[in-house]
């Protein structure tokens, strides 16, 4: 099957993946108790306003015309108005995920970088001390979960040795002083660009210890897949015939090995978008870091159904397509792939 066709196929599921989802967070979340129509009206109101705001939000209409009606909107990029805050939704949702994908592509992108080599490592050092400690550390970061690893990282980073900020995503007095101008979304990028060096490098201390407690599992992950998958490759027949002939342990390892282990590496590195998607809605609540997650947690505290959906729909779309890329990817990496 041709690269071309390959991406055709995986575009279709992708529509058809996306129309699940939809129908999924709107029943969903139409399943939630209470009055939504009590709530878009405010305290005190009169029945004759929750009836009037009720018609106005099309809830008098049968459930399944709401749905049609709700993805009639979504296919013109209309999320709804938040109920607390009559905001356009999409408006709201522009500026929190990018602070949100800012912690999500950093600690991947640090968990790749340590987690590969940690894996090869033990690997090449199979059996020997060195390989049993980077097992015990991946099995152990594995298995903490975020929430008791981010409180204990500002227990210890914060509260004892003052290496770190508490939470935020820039020191109050520089909001002030040297506010972020809002060009992109990702705190980085817009400081850079406006050359706001002295928030630039506040954001990086803010980011330090978010972006630790969503990096741990990931790494530990990769790290053993890493190691499990070069090993498997390194029983195969053509790389004993490789060694057999005098090449190098570094050039079998790292030239023949790590490029046919990729695949099953490069899968789990897909599953680690959605992994640090649901981890960083802990994260940002401990960190009091303004993304996405700290977004949905006012909108749950609120019952502020429109940017629920909003929510939910974007993770479970930006996690389609990852796992949609990541497949195009592989594919590339390893012809054999069907």
């Amino acid at each position: 099957m041709s690269l071309t066709l390959f991406t055709l196929k995986r575009l279709a599921g992708l529509i058809g993946l996306l129309l699940v989802l939809s129908v999924l967070v709107f029943f969903f979340t139409r399943a939630i108790p209470g009055d939504v129509a009590a709530l878009y009206v405010g305290g005190n109101a009169k029945p004759e306003q929750i009836e009037q705001a009720r018609i106005a939000l099309g809830l008098d209409k049968p459930v399944v015309i709401q749905y049609l009606r709700y993805m009639g909107r979504l296919f013109k990029g209309d999320l709804g108005v938040s109920l607390r805050t009559h905001r356009p939704v999409l408006k709201d949702l522009a500026e929190k995920i990018p602070m949100s994908l800012e912690l999500v592509l950093l600690a991947l992108v640090v968990a790749v970088l340590l987690g590969i080599p940690l894996g090869g490592m033990a690997a090449i050092k199979q059996g020997t001390w060195l390989d049993e400690v980077i097992k015990w550390l991946t099995a152990a970061a594995v298995s903490i979960p975020i929430f008791f690893l981010a409180l204990l990282l500002q227990l210890v980073f914060f509260d004892q040795l003052g290496w770190f900020p508490l939470q935020g995503r820039l020191d109050s007095m520089l909001e002030f002083t040297h506010p972020i101008e809002l060009i992109t979304g990702f705190s980085f990028v817009d400081t850079l660009i406006s050359r706001n060096f002295t928030a630039f490098f506040n954001v990086a201390w803010h980011m330090v210890l978010p972006v630790m407690a969503l990096t741990l599992g990931p790494l530990g992950f990769i790290a053993r897949l890493t190691r499990s998958s070069l090993l498997d490759v390194m029983n195969q027949d053509y790389i004993l015939a490789a060694r057999a002939s005098g090449v190098s342990e570094g050039v079998l390892y790292f030239r023949y090995g790590l490029r046919n282990a990729l695949s099953p590496i490069l899968t789990v590195i897909g599953l680690s978008v959605a992994h640090l998607m649901l981890n960083t809605f802990f994260v940002e609540m401990i960190f009091n870091w303004p993304g996405i997650g700290y977004y949905a947690l006012i909108a749950i505290n609120s019952l502020d159904i429109p940017p629920l959906m909003g929510v939910a729909f974007t993770i479970g779309a930006i996690y389609v397509l990852a796992n949609n890329a990541n497949d195009i990817v592989r594919r590339l990496v390893d012809p054999r792939i069907k």
